[in-house]
């Protein structure tokens, strides 16, 4: 009787911990990467050809080494990566938490990687900007975006990555931009589409 018990909580414990593991987790198996891209030192892009779609890997702890892209080693419970924070990346001999992963579309793993060397254009106006803005942003105003355009012109080779309040005058901001020779211009939205988008801090300035 008391075998049959033992045997009954081990199965119930190990049921119950392999539900929790496995509840609405984004996973992908460790030895299925294709290849992976830093966005920065706490976020990553993990390509794996069987799920079809890429994934987003955030980390609890800042982990300078992900620059260093040939020496990233997943390791894993049961072989694959979860939102489970027993997940841990190891890179230089330095061991980086996993807080999520999500996946995300073709479109967006695009969009992230080359806001990398991106400048990101705030165009609302200066008291919106004052009241809150993304950390990395530089600002111009949409009515004086021809004036002022001297201030990008570096970036013309750039990625060039725009928002607003709504995505109106990004969008209008875009079509300057274009017809001013500026090709890679991407519309982010509103500010908080393009603060869930890039993963940046809202700042005050």
């Amino acid at each position: 009787m008391k075998k049959s018990l033992l045997t009954f909580f081990i199965i119930f414990m190990f049921s119950n911990t392999w539900a929790e593991d496995n509840k609405s987790k984004d996973c992908f198996r460790v030895q299925d990467i294709s290849g992976w891209n830093a966005l920065d030192d706490e976020r990553l892009i993990i390509w794996s050809p069987t799920q079809s779609k890429p994934f987003l890997v955030t980390l609890i702890n800042r982990c300078p080494g992900l620059t260093f892209e040939q020496s990233l080693v997943f390791k894993s419970t049961l072989s694959r990566t979860c939102s489970n924070t027993r997940d841990t990346i190891y890179t230089e001999d330095m061991p980086c938490h996993i807080k999520s992963i999500r996946r995300i579309d073709k479109e967006r793993a695009k969009i992230l990687v080359s806001a990398k060397n991106a400048l990101v254009l705030d165009v609302r106006s200066l008291q919106e900007w004052q009241n809150g803005h993304l950390s990395s942003a530089k600002h111009i105003e949409l009515m004086n975006l021809e004036r002022d355009i001297g201030k990008i012109l570096n970036y013309k080779k750039n990625t060039i990555m725009l928002y607003c309040q709504s995505g109106n005058r990004s969008e209008q901001a875009l079509k300057i931009l274009k017809t001013l020779g500026y090709t890679k211009v991407i519309n982010l939205g509103g500010l908080l589409e393009a603060q869930e988008l890039l993963g940046e801090e809202i700042v005050k300035s």
